[in-house]
């Protein structure tokens, strides 16, 4: 995984000029597993103007066992089309929400990797959905779809829409996999309104 990440930031491409240091001195000091000290870097590269550092400083999140805030940073990044999405990124993507509790999250990102993951990405990704599908294969417990509203409203209430709408999409996702559908339509409620307050702009490249 780590030799793939730093051939794509070695590449820098699409970094604005100015920010391509830090970016690839982040990209150096990932590879020495200086994780906090690459995630300063990419921070550093973000205020300059980088389109990519986003993403990087978010697998550095995740590197730091900090999955909520990677969560977020993810979910902050612009939309790209899926045929010119980073298949990697989308694995720490995945990593971060599956450290999260957000499994439902997790599993809909590595079943989107297909041909677009190497051998390793891939086989990392294969026992990932494994392990998430023998946690979801009972139904969710009521204790269970609780905990995700809670988490969705702490959140909220934080103001931390992104990472919010994150457990209410898990929440709505489990509360269909109940024969009640206990909590979905309040689940529902709640993401509607956090969509609207987290729309994210179309990617202009």
């Amino acid at each position: 995984m780590k030799p793939a990440l730093i051939a794509l930031l070695a590449l820098g491409a699409g970094v604005t000029p100015g920010a391509d240091e830090h970016v690839l001195a982040g990209a150096r000091l990932f590879r020495a597993d200086r994780y906090a000290e690459a995630l300063v870097e990419f921070r550093v590269a973000q205020r300059l103007g980088s389109p990519e550092a986003a993403g990087y400083a978010a697998a550095a999140l995740v590197k730091l066992e900090r999955p909520e805030e990677a969560v977020e940073s993810f979910a902050a990044l612009e939309p790209v089309p899926p045929a010119r999405r980073d298949a990697l990124l989308d694995y720490y993507h995945a990593v971060a929400c599956n450290n999260a509790r957000l499994y439902l999250c997790a599993d809909g990102l590595l079943g989107g990797l297909g041909a677009r993951a190497g051998p390793r990405i891939g086989e990392h990704a294969r026992k990932m959905r494994a392990a998430i599908e023998a946690l979801l294969v009972s139904e969710p417990s009521q204790d269970a779809l609780d905990w995700y509203l809670a988490r969705c409203s702490q959140f909220r209430r934080a103001g931390r829409a992104l990472l919010a709408r994150a457990y209410c999409e898990e929440a709505a996702g489990l509360a269909s996999r109940r024969h009640d559908g206990y909590r979905r339509s309040e689940a529902m409620a709640s993401l509607a309104s956090l969509q609207r307050e987290t729309v994210v702009p179309s990617a202009g490249r």
